[in-house]
């Protein structure tokens, strides 16, 4: 189980500290079969993987350079399983960067994550993150919000897609907290104001208590030339009982030029009930404004997870979703990339998953 929860944190963060230079090779593969109920007026079984983690193959290296320095690198893929391409069409399609790392924290360049990733879902759910299924995720009746990815990971804390021309820097703990800053270059002539991203974050961690916040706001091309686009802020946390952990969840995401906003709450757990079986549920409430026409969604999600190794892992979720408002409140669970011709939607899926 620590060697699950290390490659998938490791995978999604710069390194920091290593006791001697070296390169690594990483990775993680998911697949399954998944039934949707309704997927634009017809039930679907497909194979799809990527989804109770997402599929990695890449390389992470760290030189020790002295004087408390040392050199970082991540250079990673997205693969499809079933049909053999990979996202971003190459083996660092989905992040590559290369850094610093000092005493005082890490300067990364390169394609990055955002904050609102890193620490509302890396640092948020931390060793619960194994047994969240993209399913699990927010999503809904808002494909007028104009995010770039439709209705998928509209608040940003899927992680997907990361951001290129990015330089951050990520603080080192103080006394349980921690900060960091991104922007993101827009990289055309003229055009510094538009087509540009900042973020920002913050986590503070008190024993069993975590305490999580972030900022993005990203000007899209396709939002007023660039001049405008997606905001995202949010705050959560988690709190550790033992065999027992719950975790809460505030997400504000807005289009500066339509002003059309949801505001998406979440609340979930884990429960440890061996060291190989373990219970994850979670229900989210989402609520448009009236540029989407007032529309929102209740989700309720369950993900069983069996251990039959340090390595290896089987699992299935069952989500329900449910939207209401408008004429067009149809229902639209994350990670299907089908929109349901009604109010609901349904996601059953039995899958595998390694590391390496």
């Amino acid at each position: 189980m620590k060697k699950n929860i290390l490659i998938v944190a490791l995978s999604m963060f710069p390194l920091v500290s290593q006791a001697q230079s070296s390169v690594t090779l990483f990775g993680i593969l998911d697949n399954g079969i998944s039934y949707v109920s309704n997927s634009g007026g017809h039930s679907l079984v497909q194979m799809a993987s990527g989804l109770q983690a997402p599929n990695l193959l890449g390389l992470r290296g760290i030189e020790d350079l002295g004087g408390g320095l040392q050199a970082i690198f991540v250079m990673d893929s997205m693969p499809n399983l079933n049909n053999g391409t990979a996202q971003g069409g190459a083996f660092s399609g989905r992040e590559s960067y290369v850094g610093i790392a000092s005493s005082l924290g890490t300067v990364t360049l390169g394609r990055q994550f955002d904050y609102m990733f890193d620490n509302l879902s890396v640092e948020r759910w931390g060793h619960e993150i194994p047994y969240v299924s993209f399913y699990q995720l927010p999503g809904g009746p808002f494909a007028k919000l104009g995010t770039p990815l439709g209705t998928f990971d509209y608040t940003r804390i899927a992680g997907g897609e990361a951001t290129p021309n990015a330089v951050k820097f990520t603080s080192k703990h103080y006394d349980g907290f921690d900060f960091g800053a991104m922007y993101g270059f827009s990289n055309l002539a003229g055009q510094t104001g538009s087509n540009n991203l900042s973020s920002f974050g913050a986590n503070y961690v008190a024993g069993p208590l975590r305490l999580n916040a972030a900022y993005t706001y990203s000007k899209e091309d396709g939002i007023d030339n660039g001049h405008s686009g997606i905001r995202n802020f949010g705050a959560g946390g988690r709190y550790d009982f033992g065999k027992f952990a719950v975790d809460f969840l505030y997400v504000n995401t807005r289009n500066t030029f339509t002003n059309a906003h949801v505001d998406t709450y979440e609340v979930g757990g884990l429960y440890t009930f061996a060291p190989d079986l373990f219970l994850y549920a979670n229900y989210i409430y989402a609520k448009g404004n009236e540029q989407l026409t007032n529309n929102h969604s209740n989700q309720g999600g369950v993900t069983l997870d069996y251990l039959l190794s340090k390595r290896t892992d089987v699992y299935v979720n069952a989500i329900y979703q449910r939207a209401s408002g408008g004429a067009d409140a149809f229902a639209s669970v994350n990670g299907t990339f089908a929109t349901s011709s009604s109010t609901n939607q349904t996601v059953l899926r039995i899958g595998v998953k390694t590391l390496f």
